[in-house]
């Protein structure tokens, strides 16, 4: 290896753990993937989280669907569902992000096949 090589060498060995360091400072939320399964009451129009408030769809017609499919259908996410932070995922440092985009599995909110992991 000549001098040059070694340079090159040091130089991407040291800015990869510069950047792993740097990515434990770095968080990015989870976001609720399309093929999560979610409740929908058809009076209001509102998807609720599998895990919802039973008085949210009281005397309501309640149905199952993908996110995907009831943003399509015009549904919006109820209030209190998203006060409660269920559409929210968790939080991870930046290369646990990475590396879940690469197909790793990690602590995450949702199964790959849309199910809630509660």
């Amino acid at each position: 290896m000549g001098k040059n090589q070694k340079k090159i060498a040091v130089i991407v060995i040291s800015l990869i753990i510069i950047g792993f360091f740097l990515s434990i400072y770095i968080t990015v939320e989870e976001k609720i993937p399309n093929n999560a399964v979610v409740v929908v009451t058809i009076e209001d129009k509102y998807y609720h989280s599998i895990h919802f408030d039973h008085s949210c769809v009281k005397g309501k017609t309640a149905k199952t669907m993908t996110l995907s499919e009831a943003l399509a259908a015009g549904y919006k996410p109820h209030a209190h569902c998203q006060d409660l932070g269920y559409f929210r995922g968790n939080r991870r440092f930046l290369f646990h992000h990475i590396l879940s985009r690469l197909g790793m599995e990690f602590n995450s909110r949702w199964t790959k096949d849309g199910n809630w992991l509660w």
